[in-house]
């Protein structure tokens, strides 16, 4: 290799350095694979522009700090804001008695004051929805449970969705004609193409 070819792939390996660093400076971190799944649905089939990853600093009882983050927030065509938090359970599921730990672990990352006024700094005054997005199994497997917990929320002005209803939805738009730049997308329509996966019923 030459001298110039060495200077372009050492110039090249700097900058992406640089950009990943930027990245999570910025952004907070990459998404996981759950929160890319809810974006697709939100960007594909609700139309809506969404921002990721939007890191705030919190604070402890006893002063110490840490950083969390704002998993989406997005905007429809209305100019309504919405927040979501994403949390994908296979396994674990909540006590419907569980009250205490609902209000502060999942009820509370969306009501936190910091989370609030980080919010405030991108959007204003402007009110906007919370949405909290999570599986069947994590609320309980039979409707009644589930329903009692989302009324928990809803008491609490945050409103439940679940991936065993947004999954479907976006496999249902996915085209294989279609172009997309989301890895989330480009993959359905591959499997949509070899037809490996098909919209539940």
């Amino acid at each position: 290799m030459n001298w110039f070819g060495s200077r372009c792939i050492n110039a090249w390996n700097l900058n992406r350095k640089q950009i990943r660093r930027q990245h999570f400076v910025e952004i907070g971190g990459l998404m996981d694979v759950n929160e890319e799944i809810v974006r697709a649905w939100l960007q594909l089939c609700k139309n809506r522009f969404t921002m990721d990853n939007i890191t705030f600093k919190v604070y402890g009882p006893k002063g110490g700090s840490n950083y969390s983050n704002i998993d989406l927030l997005a905007v429809d065509a209305r100019g309504r804001v919405f927040d979501y938090e994403v949390k994908w359970r296979s396994a674990a599921s909540v006590s419907l008695n569980d009250h205490e730990w609902i209000e502060e672990e999942l009820i509370g990352q969306l009501k936190r004051r910091e989370r609030v006024k980080r919010i405030a700094e991108i959007i204003g005054k402007k009110v906007y929805k919370r949405v909290f997005v999570t599986t069947h199994q994590l609320f309980g497997k039979g409707i009644k449970k589930r329903q009692a917990i989302e009324r928990i929320f809803l008491k609490r002005g945050i409103e439940v969705i679940y991936f065993e209803d947004i999954i479907p939805e976006l496999i249902e738009r996915v085209s294989i004609f279609g172009r997309y730049d989301s890895p989330i997308l480009q993959t359905i329509r591959m499997l949509k193409y070899f037809d490996l996966v098909k919209v539940p019923e």
